[in-house]
């Protein structure tokens, strides 16, 4: 059988903050109702402050915590909850993890961190950005940012996509998943970005590209030398200002130079 609870004495209601406070059990009681008239019924924190020998300062502080966080705004964190970093993540970088999710659900947990370490300056573990997709509201939108590859009719468009996606600090093969196109692809696309600059999101001209044959076919006469040419690695730097080349220069070199003959 339950066990039977004597019953409180009814008390009469009041607006007294000194039997308030008395009544009440909690600090964040106390502090809720301290803010209430405020946020209820649109009291002044000058006033309230008044009423409650609260610092307006103060006052106005908890009531702006209550508003964005609500109730566990009240609550002071445990040591455990200092410990939580993704607590401590600013909004906007929380919510952008959680739409970076839904545009992309195929990008790995790290390559989100690298996301966030470009965009705000700050690289969350894998274990912070798994609480926080189990915790943070729902996405802002879920619609594409670009249509795939074949769908852009512009070239440029195409171009400028790729370069607008690798900025913000996806890899080169997401990118290729997110388009709908080959890694080749939008290798070639950022590597001509970096050597060309804005003329590289444009189609190559006609003339240029039978110049181009015209000269292969001349190297194709050129004697080759019987001694196994020599190449000469371009290193990439670790940072481009602006622009995350450094993924797709790593794998690419300069054109083979032969070693002169021994004859």
């Amino acid at each position: 059988m339950p066990i039977s609870r004597e019953k409180r004495p009814r008390i009469p209601r009041t607006e007294d903050w000194q039997t308030i406070q008395q009544r009440s059990l909690w600090p964040e009681q106390v502090t809720y109702e301290m803010i209430r008239p405020v946020v209820l019924f649109s009291e002044t924190p000058a006033e309230r402050a008044k009423e409650t020998g609260e610092a307006r300062r103060s006052l106005y502080r908890k009531v702006e915590q209550f508003e964005e966080q609500g109730m566990v705004g009240l609550f002071k964190p445990t040591p455990k909850q200092r410990e939580d970093t993704h607590r401590n993540l600013p909004t906007p970088m929380r919510q952008a993890i959680v739409d970076l999710q839904a545009e992309f659900p195929f990008l790995h947990l790290r390559e989100i961190a690298t996301v966030c370490y470009i965009q705000f300056g700050r690289r969350p573990s894998h274990h912070t950005i798994q609480a926080v997709l189990a915790s943070s509201p729902p996405p802002t939108t879920t619609r594409r940012r670009y249509p795939p590859w074949a769908e852009i009719e512009d070239p440029a468009e195409r171009r400028l996509a790729v370069v607008r996606l690798h900025a913000e600090g996806l890899h080169i093969a997401s990118i290729a998943r997110y388009l709908q196109t080959s890694y080749q692809t939008v290798h070639a696309t950022l590597k001509r970005w970096v050597e060309e600059g804005v003329r590289g999101l444009q189609e190559v001209p006609s003339h240029s590209q039978s110049l181009r044959h015209s000269s292969c076919l001349l190297d194709q006469t050129k004697p080759r030398c019987s001694v196994p040419p020599i190449r000469v690695p371009l290193v990439a730097p670790t940072w481009w200002p602006g622009l995350r080349a450094a993924y797709f220069l790593l794998s690419s070199s300069r054109p083979c130079i032969s070693r002169p003959s021994l004859k």
